[in-house]
Parts: structure tokens; C-alpha cells; sequence
């Protein structure tokens, strides 16, 4: 299982999408696993915000799954997702 992580209001405003999570601004999605979601919630999600945790099976995913360095030259691998996340993908929602 690995999450993708975003603002719960993000996650609000895609109820209804046939896509949860689409790349932005990189060509891929950021993600971690279980042991990364604590300290990937406060690199980069501000204290007191709503955040959920969107997690999926990266072998069911259509889209490349691959295990690289973080976006800050860390030597700890990320599960980055090449494409979409489609909303049927989507096993469990946490929020964190």
C-alpha cells in the first residue's frame, strides 16, 4: 500500500471525478508508504491544516509505479506515480 497525501479540501473538491489525483507540476505524483506518513505530513503540510492520505495498491494502478530519491536529494526512496490515480483506485482514505 502506498498514500499520496493532499489537502482534505483538494480531496473535497474531486468527490465525483472519475480521477482522484492527476500530476501537476511534476510529471508524476508524489507518494510514501506507511513509515513515511507521518514525516511526509509535516514537510510539507502546514501544522493545524486537514490532510488525508489517499491509498492504493500500486500493482493494480494502469499508471508506472517507480521507487526514487525524494524531491529534496534524500537517499530514502518515494513511490512516485507516473499518470493518474483514478478514484476506483482508491482503497482506504485516512485523515492524518
Amino acid at each position: 500500500m502506498i498514500y499520496h497525501l493532499l489537502l482534505a479540501r483538494k480531496w473535497e473538491s474531486r468527490q465525483g471525478s472519475a480521477t482522484a489525483a492527476i500530476p501537476e507540476q511534476d510529471e508524476f505524483l508524489h507518494c510514501c508508504d506507511e513509515r513515511q506518513l507521518a514525516p511526509v505530513r509535516k514537510a510539507y503540510f502546514p501544522p493545524g491544516s486537514k490532510v488525508v492520505a489517499l491509498g492504493v495498491d500500486p500493482t493494480l494502478l494502469s499508471a508506472e509505479t517507480r521507487y526514487e530519491p525524494g524531491s529534496g536529494g534524500e537517499v530514502e526512496r518515494f513511490p512516485h506515480v507516473y499518470g493518474p490515480i483514478e478514484a476506483l483506485d482508491v482503497i482506504p482514505v485516512l485523515d492524518l
